[in-house]
């Protein structure tokens, strides 16, 4: 599930039927559910992504700094001799790198947007008691 089907299920499930708030007063439980479940699943995945980035950090420090075996790189050998210091600036930069930080962002956008959504399921139980009361002092009781 990506981001743009969360915001579209949230724009269906955020609205409350006016007429029958019993019902949509019910289905908070069930809103705070589906969502804590995304938030849980968005945040394996975030924390899976991160140790991904350690593995692979490691891994491009050891072929920058020439300690790779030389069979795990024989397609695409590193050319030029960096000195221990630069290790990290050539690994800061790598691509493979940034595809990881890039998706480890993007998991992080969807987490706050869960956290978004939840702030406002749990709001719905307060918006719908102010409905009702309004009602009532429309109603003149």
């Amino acid at each position: 599930m990506d981001l743009q089907t969360i915001n579209e299920m949230w724009e269906r499930d955020s609205k409350i039927d006016k007429v029958m708030l019993d019902e949509a007063s019910i289905k908070i439980p069930q809103l705070h559910q589906k969502y804590l479940t995304l938030l849980s699943e968005y945040t394996l995945l975030l924390k899976r992504k991160n140790q991904d980035l350690k593995r692979l950090q490691h891994q491009k420090y050891l072929y920058y700094a020439g300690k790779a075996p030389p069979e795990e790189y024989e397609d695409k050998p590193f050319p030029y001799k960096v000195l221990k210091s630069d290790v990290y600036s050539w690994v800061s930069v790598d691509e493979d790198i940034h595809k990881v930080e890039m998706k480890m962002e993007y998991y992080t956008v969807v987490l706050r947007t869960l956290e978004e959504i939840l702030k406002q399921v749990h709001q719905m139980s307060f918006n719908i008691k102010n409905m009702i009361t309004w009602r009532q002092f429309a109603g003149g009781v």
